[in-house]
Formats: structure tokens, C-alpha cells, sequence
């Protein structure tokens, strides 16, 4: 049996880390750049204090003033991070985590220091492969093998054979 996956197997380094005294304009900047739906944040001493996200960026047009903008800082828009991974988190766990949260991707910690991010995209994946890996033994355990004897495990063969196939399979019986 497989084991079962955590984060520390599925995590990535973020592309980007911002400070919490950073410039929101040059951040918003560096996220477009590098194509990121988000960046953690860190204070002065390096202590994850928040994530800057694209939807925490998308309220400058709900209203800001463009002279209140450019002396904006990341603290003022960034979202307070309540939830964060643990790298040894199983797959599952790391799925409630997410269904519990809006955020679409979340830091992972080890002993505090931010280490890594999962995206919810991470764990889609996961689940694609454990449904691939369900079919293929699903597939293994219904068919039967090549050569089989029994009545059952012929009309299995049957069943799932072409007509010159199958004409060959009973001629190879005799």
C-alpha cells in the first residue's frame, strides 16, 4: 500500500515573499510579474504575519484614492493568515484545512518557519491520482488473467474480447 502523502511531499517554494513594510504598488507589481495568486508576508524579524493575495489587491478598486494608494503599504491590504499547514500534514488533513478557508494557497510551517506553500491545486492533483490508482486496481482485480480456467473468469474474457479475439481464445482451449 502506498503511503499516504504530506505536505512536505507536495510543497513548493514561493515565488515571491513580501514585507509587511513593502511598498503595496511595487508588491502588486511583483506578483503580476511573477504570476503568483498570492505571497506570504513577514515582519522585521521574519515571523509570518499575513498573505498578500490577488483578491486583497482587487479591493484598490473598490473605492481607494489614488494619493492614499501610492502611500500604501502591503500591512494595510494583506490578509491575516489564522490557518497554516504543517509540513508532516497528510493529504486529507490539509483538504479540511482548505474546504474551512477561502485561501487558495496556504503557507506550510515547520517549527514555526514558513517552509513551503500547498495550493488548493496541489491537492486536486493528488486526488486525480488517487482515482487513477482506484481505476487501475479496480481494472486489475475485475479482469481476470489471460489464461484463466474458471467459467466466471471466461465470460469476464468474454465479455471484454473482440470476436476474432475471443474465436482465437477457444480455439487455444482445445
Amino acid at each position: 500500500m502506498a503511503r499516504i502523502r504530506t505536505a512536505r511531499d507536495l510543497m513548493s517554494r514561493w515565488k515571491l515573499v513580501l514585507s509587511a513594510d513593502d511598498d503595496l504598488i511595487p508588491a502588486i507589481e511583483a506578483l503580476v510579474k511573477k504570476r503568483c495568486t498570492g505571497a506570504p508576508v513577514v515582519d522585521e524579524a521574519g515571523e509570518l504575519v499575513g498573505l498578500l493575495t490577488e483578491k486583497d489587491c482587487l479591493r484598490l478598486l473598490s473605492g481607494s484614492v489614488a494619493s492614499a494608494l501610492a502611500q500604501s503599504k502591503v500591512r494595510d491590504y494583506m490578509s491575516i493568515i489564522r490557518v497554516t499547514l504543517d509540513v508532516d500534514q497528510d493529504i486529507f488533513a490539509m483538504t479540511h484545512v482548505f474546504l474551512e478557508t477561502n485561501f487558495p494557497v496556504l503557507p506550510v510551517l515547520e517549527h514555526g518557519v514558513l517552509v513551503g506553500r500547498i495550493s488548493r491545486f496541489n491537492l486536486l492533483a493528488q486526488v486525480e491520482r488517487l482515482l487513477g490508482k482506484t481505476e487501475l486496481e479496480r481494472a486489475r482485480v475485475l479482469k481476470p488473467p489471460p489464461n484463466s480456467s474458471s467459467i466466471e473468469g471466461m465470460q469476464r474474457l468474454a465479455a471484454d474480447a473482440t470476436p476474432q479475439a475471443l474465436g482465437d481464445m477457444l480455439r487455444d482451449r482445445h
